[in-house]
């Protein structure tokens, strides 16, 4: 992955939120959706400014990471790729792990 560290962050606690939709018996259709980019950082990164945020979910769609649908110059809904979810399920059990405590430290 050639992504910047707030990117991944972005990328982790996205692929973490899918999970937890799958666990919960969320169709995967569903389950890799989220909303607008100021869904996404009120509810995942509220400590960040909007602006960055949709630049992390910018740099993540110009790496395949997400698809992002534009409306009104801002990011109007994004998907989580095939992908991304693949990528993610290809690291070691261990590394999702640390990444969920990671996750977790920085998600009140």
């Amino acid at each position: 992955m050639h992504l910047t560290n707030n990117s991944k962050k972005l990328l982790y606690i996205l692929y973490n939120e899918y999970i937890n939709r799958r666990n919960h018996n969320v169709p995967a259709k569903r389950a890799v959706h989220f909303d607008n980019a100021k869904s996404v950082h009120e509810n995942f990164m509220p400590d960040e400014q909007l602006e960055d945020v949709e630049s992390y979910m910018i740099e993540l769609e110009n790496n395949s990471f997400l698809d992002n649908f534009y409306a009104d110059g801002t990011i109007y809904y994004c998907d989580l790729t095939d992908f991304a979810i693949c990528k993610m399920e290809e690291l070691p059990k261990n590394t999702l792990l640390s990444i969920a405590d990671f996750i977790s430290k920085f998600i009140p």
